[in-house]
C-alpha cells in the first residue's frame, strides 16, 4: 500500500448510502470507545457508519438484506456492469426535468418491486431508491414491496452525480478492499470464525420494539435472546449499541457487562411511532470508559 492509499485509509469516510437506524450521528458516543484490535466484525452492517468512520483493519461484515450486500460487493469489486448501468441511469436523471425525474423514480420503484432483474440491476435500483426516497426512509408493505414516495426536494436539489462519483473514489475503494461480505443469519455468520481477544465486533441489531423488522423478517424476543447468548460466549471484545428496553436491561445487566446510557434524538417522527428522544445504551465486555 502506497502513502496516498494509507492516507485515504486513515481518513474517516461517510457511509455509501442512507440506511434506517444509521449510527453516523451517534459516532461521538461510539468511536472514542473502540478498543485496539486486529480484526473487525459487524454482523448487522446496514449503512456501516462505524466501519467507514473508524476502522482500518481487515473487516468481516454481514447483513441479511441481499440487495444491500450485493450493492457493497459490487462497489468493492469495481463491478463494470454495476457502474456502467448506474452511470446510464445518472445521465438519464440529469437530462430530466423535475416532472420526468419523479416519473423516473416510480419507474425505478416498479422495476425493483417486480423482482425480475439481475442482482446487478437490482443493486443499482436499490441504491437509487435509497437516495431519492422521501425522507431517506426504507419501508415495505405487506407484500414486501418498497412503497416510499418520491422525495421531491431531492429531485430539485440533490447532487446525485456527487454520490455516484463518491462510490468510485479512491478513498472508498481503499476502504472497501478491507471487506469480506456475507449475507447470513448472525449466528451462522459468527460460527464461521475462531475469535481471539484481539478481535473487535460492533453490534447494532434491530431494536427491541414492536416495529423492528430485519429484511422484512421480525427480529423478535427470541432473536434478541439468541444474540445475548452469542455475546455471553464471545471470545473477543464487543460493543453493542441499542435502545434501552426492559428486555435489553434484563439480558445484559449481568455477566459483568459494562453499560453506559446516553440520549438519542431522532430527526423524524413518522405517524407517532417513534418518540423524538430515546435512551440508548453502549454495552461492552471491556472497560466502557475508554477504548482500550
Amino acid at each position: 500500500m502506497n502513502t496516498l492509499q494509507r492516507s485515504f485509509l486513515a481518513s474517516p469516510c461517510r457511509p455509501l448510502l442512507k440506511w434506517p437506524g444509521g449510527k453516523r450521528s451517534e459516532l461521538p458516543f461510539i468511536s472514542p470507545y473502540i478498543p485496539s484490535h486486529g480484526r473487525y466484525f459487524e454482523p448487522f452492517f446496514g449503512g456501516g457508519s462505524v466501519f467507514f468512520d473508524a476502522i482500518v483493519v481487515r473487516s468481516y461484515i454481514n447483513d441479511l438484506h441481499p440487495d444491500l450486500m450485493v450493492f457493497y460487493a459490487s462497489v468493492k469489486a469495481r463491478e463494470t456492469r454495476f457502474f456502467d448501468l448506474l452511470l446510464r441511469r445518472l445521465e438519464e436523471w440529469e437530462r430530466g426535468a423535475l416532472e420526468n425525474r419523479e416519473s423516473m423514480y416510480y419507474e425505478c420503484r416498479t422495476r425493483y418491486n417486480a423482482g425480475r432483474q439481475t442482482e446487478t440491476e437490482r443493486a443499482v435500483d436499490f441504491f437509487l431508491l435509497r437516495e431519492l426516497a422521501y425522507g431517506g426512509m426504507f419501508r415495505v408493505n405487506r407484500n414486501g414491496h418498497f412503497n416510499v414516495p418520491f422525495g421531491r426536494a431531492y429531485g430539485r436539489n440533490k447532487n446525485l452525480r456527487e454520490k455516484v462519483e463518491y462510490l468510485m473514489s479512491p478513498m472508498v475503494q481503499v476502504k472497501m478492499d478491507l471487506l469480506d461480505v456475507s449475507t447470513l443469519d448472525f449466528k451462522e455468520f459468527l460460527s464461521r470464525f475462531e475469535f481471539t481477544r484481539d478481535d473487535f465486533m460492533f453490534v447494532d441489531p434491530p431494536y427491541d420494539t414492536r416495529f423492528s423488522k430485519y429484511d422484512q423478517i421480525d427480529f423478535d424476543e427470541r432473536d434478541q435472546r439468541r444474540l445475548a447468548e452469542c455475546l455471553e460466549d464471545f471470545e473477543g471484545k464487543f460493543m453493542l449499541i441499542c435502545k434501552l428496553t426492559p428486555l435489553v436491561e434484563h439480558l445484559y445487566s449481568r455477566n459483568g457487562f459494562r453499560i453506559c446510557q446516553y440520549e438519542r434524538n431522532y430527526k423524524f417522527n413518522i405517524k407517532g411511532r417513534f418518540s423524538r428522544s430515546s435512551t440508548h445504551v453502549r454495552i461492552t465486555n471491556y472497560d466502557n470508559d475508554q477504548g482500550s
